[in-house]
């Protein structure tokens, strides 16, 4: 079987067998909750690596979003392994798989990118991380995310924040662009208060921006950022499963990513819940792709 290009046209491996600064990899599959049909988000790294190439013959030319070409002059430090071989159903195999590669990424010293998913695929990605922290928790996303079980699943996507506040190397939580109604009841929201979480609604990014989320994170601290595509707006966003108007914008997004980069770093990034069924020509897979390449490039910029 051909293997898809990369993203950005990224190798698999570097040529002269050096370390990759970051790791790019797919994570289709995470954990189903009983009786659901299958994720429309399976295929997500397919269309953002696609959506990708138009670009890949561009990474010296300046980019304005960066200041600077992609990998800022330096020599490509940056490799995308590819899909992950997760299964539709076999939840407890896709976590485990999951856990496994993001710590052999940090265990080489570099920075895991992942491409979800829906957003369980997150759950293990933050466990990976145990023996690499204290890391905060940067999440973009409409919704909390802090149910503690549906169907009596506890590692679906509605838990992937209340499953990471139950781990011990999560230092904190800070949580941006929540709005309208979703899974959060009141005693969610209790849950996320108590535990400590700073939330930023999207209307508070609006007036403030990305000083609202950014002055609850430590100077210093390894952040891992989790954006879920719901988390902006459905103008620059429509492939989701649940539309919501009054999101953060593209140029929100990256200026919290370059905001990240500068207050402490980024450890770990991953993009989940891109349901190309629902995407209008292509928009949704551009826009995500845009954010990863701002995401390496911040990576790459920091010492």
């Amino acid at each position: 079987m051909t293997r898809q290009p990369g993203f950005l046209g990224l190798p698999d491996r570097l040529p002269d067998a050096s370390q990759p600064r970051i790791v790019v990899f797919g994570a289709p599959h995470g954990t189903a909750y009983p009786h659901e049909e299958s994720s429309g988000c399976v295929a997500a790294a397919r269309e953002i690596r696609a959506a990708s190439q138009d670009d890949a013959d561009l990474v010296d030319n300046w980019d304005f979003d960066l200041d600077g070409p992609v990998f800022a002059d330096r020599p490509m430090c940056c490799v995308d392994i590819g899909d992950l071989p997760t299964s539709p159903g076999d939840s407890a195999r896709n976590r485990a798989l999951i856990e496994s590669s993001t710590r052999s990424v940090l265990a080489a010293a570099a920075v895991p990118v992942m491409i979800g998913g829906d957003d369980s695929v997150p759950i293990p990605f933050f466990a990976g991380f145990s023996e690499a922290g204290p890391i905060w928790i940067l999440q973009i996303d409409a919704h909390m995310d802090w149910r503690d079980e549906r169907h009596g699943e506890r590692f679906g996507y509605s838990s992937p924040m209340r499953r990471a506040s139950e781990m011990a190397h999560v230092a904190g939580i800070v949580q941006v662009g929540m709005r309208a109604v979703g899974s959060a009841a009141a005693a969610e929201l209790d849950a996320a208060r108590h535990y400590g979480a700073t939330i930023v609604t999207a209307r508070q990014m609006h007036a403030r921006g990305a000083e609202a989320a950014i002055e609850a994170i430590p100077e210093g601290a390894r952040v891992v950022v989790t954006l879920d595509c719901d988390g902006l707006d459905p103008s620059v966003m429509p492939g989701v499963a649940a539309r919501t108007p009054g999101g953060l914008s593209y140029m929100q997004v990256i200026d919290l990513i370059e905001a990240v980069s500068r207050r402490g770093r980024i450890a770990g990034f991953d993009l989940v819940e891109l349901d190309t069924p629902s995407d209008i020509a292509g928009l949704s897979a551009l826009t995500a792709s845009r954010i990863l390449v701002n995401v390496i490039g911040r990576i790459v910029r920091q010492p």
